[in-house]
């Protein structure tokens, strides 16, 4: 067993299935002079509550040395901005959003999910820990408070702008180091018919496509619907429709209000069932879990190696915070991959921590024989690039490490 209580249910029974071993933080990037060895590492182990379901790591690095700066944008991609106008046209268009309605974004970003909502003339407000990430959501005009969300947050809000009809969080609900302090918040937060809609990693998702690299010491648990709803009816909240969402390899997008308040969709059944038919409330199926994780690394690895023996070049495309995950538990490093190449800024001219792989400003006609694709959630929205067209049809090619190791060419793609 992990010397830990669980993160949701509190009690002890929570055991190892992943040891991913002691890892740097994902997204602090260092300078190239750093010397080897000499950022912080921390251990990286996935454990399995008997009691709840609840899978989570159990070391916490404190939320204030992780987020308060920090590398990520969602508005780099084009994916993310369509994905979030979609929702926000759903959720608008569900719960009859207008001029008068409030509503709060936690973790909020860059304003990307916000900057939706322009259309339905909804009030909006985001939360964002990162100063640097929200001045950015700031200078577009999005009204954004920098600071961790959690009980007293929403105290504040109340006090300012009153209840909301809608709260939202994507990508930030498995970061909460606060957890059970921001879902009272949430609770207390919302009008009395008011929703909370949550995207979030699933753990299917990951189960299913041998998606180890979502796990980093961010993301501190992985939700099913059972283990979320088993978080959320603590606090007098329950999921009341649910469905799978493509974004990010797989996210469950979860509609909450007060218990009783909204009545409970047939997704919620049919998603229960789902889950208990592929075992995800079962411990075996995270140790088959882990066994996959090993035979993907001696895929992946033989693969690297055999570029390097015939003398090409790999670079990895992108620096993803997963994609640090990836290279410290399988042990790749320059020898195999030179460097990476970022459109972001705030990344370019550092390193990936612990591999020390460098980060360089993707320039157009500058290219490896192959691309290691590290953020392979977007991985249709890059090979449509006409410059990665051009490149494939020049004898490049593009390295997908998940779910399964394939090679993508002009010719197709082939499974290794």
């Amino acid at each position: 067993m992990l010397d830990m209580a669980c993160r949701c249910c509190g009690g002890r029974n929570v055991e190892l299935v992943i040891d991913l071993t002691d890892q740097p933080h994902c997204n602090r990037l260092v300078r190239v002079d750093l010397p080897a060895k000499t950022e912080p590492h921390y251990p990286l182990r996935v454990g399995f509550c008997r009691d709840c379901t609840m899978v989570q790591i159990d070391h916490t690095i404190p939320k204030e040395s992780m987020f308060s700066d920090y590398p990520y944008v969602s508005g780099t991609t084009k994916t993310l901005p369509a994905h979030f106008a979609a929702t926000s046209r759903r959720i608008a268009d569900a719960y009859g959003l207008g001029p008068d309605d409030l509503v709060v974004d936690i973790g909020s970003n860059d304003g990307t999910w916000l900057k939706q909502y322009a259309p339905f003339g909804c009030q909006v407000l985001g939360v964002e820990a990162a100063g640097n990430v929200a001045k950015l959501a700031q200078d577009a005009g999005i009204r954004t408070w920098s600071r961790f969300f959690n009980e007293d947050c929403a105290k504040d809000v109340i006090a300012q702008f009153g209840h909301a009809k809608v709260v939202t969080a994507a990508g930030v609900f498995f970061h909460l180091e606060e957890l059970h302090s921001v879902v009272r918040g949430i609770e207390q937060l919302l009008t009395p018919d008011g929703v909370f809609v949550v995207q979030a990693i699933y753990l299917g998702g990951m189960v299913e496509n041998t998606a180890f690299d979502q796990v980093y010491h961010e993301h501190l648990c992985y939700y099913t619907l059972r283990s979320l709803s088993a978080l959320l009816e603590r606090h007098g909240m329950e999921v009341f429709d649910a469905h799978l969402e493509p974004i990010h390899g797989g996210s469950i997008e979860a509609h909450v209000a007060r218990k009783g308040s909204r009545l409970v969709q047939p997704s919620i059944a049919a998603m229960r069932a789902d889950e208990v038919t592929k075992g995800f409330g079962e411990i075996a199926t995270y140790q088959q879990l882990a066994r996959n994780v090993l035979a993907l690394q001696q895929k992946l690895v033989a693969l690297l190696q055999d570029y390097a023996a015939r003398g090409k070049t790999v670079w990895a495309y992108g620096a993803p915070a997963k994609g640090a995950t990836l290279l410290n538990s399988f042990g790749i490093g320059p020898a195999l991959v030179q460097q990476a190449v970022e459109r972001n800024p705030m990344k370019v001219g550092l390193a990936i921590p612990g591999c020390r792989i460098p980060i360089a400003l993707e320039q157009d006609g500058v290219s490896p024989d192959a691309y290691l694709v590290l953020a392979w959630n977007f991985i249709d929205e890059f090979l449509k690039n006409p410059a990665n067209i051009a490149f494939m049809a020049g004898g490049g090619e593009f390295i997908v490490p998940v779910p399964k190791v394939l090679v993508v060419g002009a010719g197709g793609a082939r499974q290794v």
